[in-house]
């Protein structure tokens, strides 16, 4: 196999550092309440996970001589990258929040005109839970296939300095 277009491992290593801040961003300009409370006080792992994230993009992507750069394999790991950014931000697409006002909705039903409403409300977060899961599991398989891409390259610099 071959490695994977640089422009490619640099446009997935910027997807890893921007697609938290921009799902933050879209859930805070919609409809902010008390999700976003829960997601404040829920913040030390959340942080600790984008701190893992950025450790990845910076030293395995963004780097010419990153993992996901240099391996013939490194397509698992992209793909789980791209996979953990698009479902952050589909993620914060479907949350539903709302404030003590009654009102609620999501990035989602504000854009079908279903705010505030019960069907709105269950589609939009019918949805988020498959996007919840892809991003969670999406984050985990790029840990994992770093972890491993890690393991080989050292592998190969012991094996070609002996």
């Amino acid at each position: 196999m071959r490695t994977p277009h640089r422009g490619l491992v640099l446009a997935t290593g910027w997807a890893l550092l921007l697609a938290p801040p921009l799902a933050f961003l879209l859930k805070a300009s919609v409809f902010p309440g008390w999700m976003m409370f829960i997601l404040v006080l829920g913040a030390i792992p959340l942080l600790i996970g984008y701190a893992m994230q950025i450790v990845v993009a910076s030293n395995g992507m963004l780097r010419s001589r990153g993992v996901f750069a240099v391996a013939s394999d490194a397509w698992r790991g992209i793909l789980a990258a791209w996979l953990t950014s698009a479902g952050v931000l589909l993620s914060a697409f479907f949350l539903v929040d709302g404030g003590d006002d009654g009102s609620y909705g999501s990035a989602f039903t504000e854009l079908t005109g279903t705010s505030s409403t019960a069907e709105g409300e269950r589609l939009s977060m019918g949805l988020l839970s498959p996007c919840a899961l892809m991003w969670l599991a999406g984050w985990l398989w790029l840990v994992i296939e770093w972890i491993v891409q890690l393991g080989r390259a050292r592998a190969e610099r012991r094996a070609s300095g002996a």
